[in-house]
């Protein structure tokens, strides 16, 4: 069974709401937005897992390595990996967090371009492969 498609979604999307809550709680100086955040990041980082491994799973079916290009799946595939590794360094960093960095915020940036790029090239791998 793939599971892929089932994970994919819901780890984005909370992969934004996560490092949303990062961003929002460092610039509104809210410790409780960033608890939250902290308890969805470890969550997120489980997900993540789910989904990269089930991903490889998908590349090796031949009808889909078949029909997807290159130009899309390159850095769908490594992209989804650096998303699961910065999960884990934010969750490691806002968990031993230092006072007065800005390396939370930028890490929080970061992420919210690393998860959007994510999702532009799983939507354009999905329209590829359903046209």
């Amino acid at each position: 069974m793939i599971l892929h498609p089932l994970s994919s979604y819901p780890s984005l999307i909370l992969a934004l709401v996560v490092f949303l809550m990062y961003v929002l709680g460092i610039l509104l100086k809210r410790e409780s937005l960033n608890r939250y955040a902290l308890y969805g990041n470890a969550l997120l980082f489980l997900l993540l897992l789910l989904t990269v491994f089930s991903g490889f799973k998908v590349s090796n079916v031949p009808l889909v390595a078949s029909k997807i290009p290159f130009i899309w799946a390159f850095p769908h595939k490594w992209n989804g990996m650096f998303l699961m590794v910065l999960s884990l360094i934010t969750l490691i960093y806002f968990r031993l967090k230092i006072e007065g960095s800005k390396i939370g915020l930028i890490l929080s940036f970061l992420g919210l371009f690393v998860a959007l790029f994510q999702l532009i090239t799983g939507w354009m791998l999905r329209l590829v492969f359903f046209s």
